[in-house]
């Protein structure tokens, strides 16, 4: 049985219709509202990515921009202290060496070795035997002066004490007999003179008693001038003569010494030993060395400076050196300069408006004794070298 709805039931559907209604529009309006509040979030996001990529971009700019900069600045300093620098003294190093007085000793006559008694880097001092050499020919010399010698040594005293008075006397006696026998031969000759004018005698037998008592009496003479010679002693000329003979034999002897001299070798200052030549037996020429001698108790330093290099260097007193073979430094002083300079081994053309480098050789001389120092060392010195 169907009834019909009441007033009731009506209101109560027309409610129900209403929420619906309702409820479909406010869904409506709230798809709307969300369907246009979506761009404008797109919108949003969008222009923040740009604002983000463009602030990016800005900073990434000014980066680069600061680096490079950094850069030129750099650059600039490095260019300016390359400048700075390029303008500044220079400090070069020159090399000296060490140096000594070498002796070479030699014998001015030809002989043999007979002894040495050194050996190569030996110390020695002055006056000490190093050599000993033999020479027959300078023997026979000596031998040969010695005789001279004696014999005008006896000539000179034969001179100065005359004649000895038992020869006096034998050229008395000698003399005597001769002036009796002239006393003779006159005595027969006048007789003869006699007998000739009576005609006794020939003319001939005459001439020869004459001949004879001539001859006598020039005979006489002569004995007399022995006896008054002998008597009187020698002359001044004879006693000079004499003496000369005498010298003249010294000085042989003196050269026969000297010669015989030679053959012993001596030292003639401290040092060392720096090299003997020959072995014992073997023939040594005069004037070749047969010792060399190296006077290392004077050292000194030969530096070799170049003319451009020259103004540093003359003006100082001392100089700071480095010797590596001994890994020390060193104080020296300069000595002196050479006053001629020779050329260096730098060279121009006058093409190009230079000079013809030249060095001048600079003598050091340590400051104080350095130990274990050495010909032949080398030493360094460093010297600020003007643009």
């Amino acid at each position: 049985m169907n009834q019909e709805p009441t007033d009731h039931q009506e209101d109560a559907s027309a409610k129900a219709e209403t929420s619906q209604s309702n409820v479909s529009t406010s869904d409506v309006s709230s798809t709307a509202n969300t369907a246009e509040d979506t761009p404008k979030k797109v919108n949003t996001n969008t222009d923040a990515k740009t604002k983000n990529t463009s602030a990016h971009s800005h900073n990434k700019s000014a980066l680069i921009k600061f680096g490079i900069g950094i850069v030129l600045v750099l650059l600039l300093a490095l260019i300016v202290f390359g400048l700075w620098k390029s303008y500044q003294p220079k400090q070069v190093e020159l090399q000296g060496r060490v140096e000594a007085e070498t002796i070479h000793i030699s014998t001015k006559v030809p002989s043999r070795i007979e002894e040495i008694y050194v050996h190569d880097g030996e110390k020695v001092q002055a006056g000490q035997a190093l050599v000993r050499l033999t020479s027959p020919e300078v023997d026979a010399k000596k031998q040969q002066a010695l005789a001279a010698l004696q014999s005008a040594q006896a000539l000179q005293s034969t001179a100065e004490r005359g004649s000895q008075q038992e020869n006096i006397d034998s050229l008395y006696a000698n003399w005597q007999s001769l002036k009796a026998q002239q006393q003779l031969a006159q005595t027969t000759y006048q007789r003869g003179q006699n007998l000739y004018k009576e005609g006794v005698i020939s003319r001939q037998r005459r001439d020869e008693m004459q001949a004879a008592a001539v001859s006598a009496a020039q005979m006489t003479e002569a004995s007399y001038q022995q006896y008054a010679r002998a008597k009187r002693g020698s002359t001044p000329q004879q006693q000079s003569s004499a003496d000369a003979q005498v010298k003249i034999a010294q000085a042989a002897l003196a050269e026969a010494n000297a010669l015989e001299a030679e053959t012993k070798l001596f030292a003639p200052s401290n040092g060392t030993i720096s090299k003997t030549y020959g072995k014992v037996s073997e023939l040594v020429a005069m004037g070749v060395p047969v010792v060399s001698l190296i006077q290392d108790d004077s050292l000194w330093i030969s530096l070799n400076v170049r003319e451009d290099q020259y103004a540093q260097v003359y003006q100082l007193k001392t100089m700071q050196g480095f010797i590596p073979a001994l890994n020390k430094s060193a104080e020296f002083k300069i000595d002196h300069i050479e006053a001629e300079g020779e050329f260096a081994t730098i060279k121009t053309t006058r093409q190009t408006g230079g000079y013809d480098i030249r060095s001048f050789k600079v003598q050091l001389k340590p400051a104080q004794p350095i130990a274990d120092l050495k010909v032949g060392m080398s030493v360094l010195f460093k010297i600020e070298e003007r643009k």
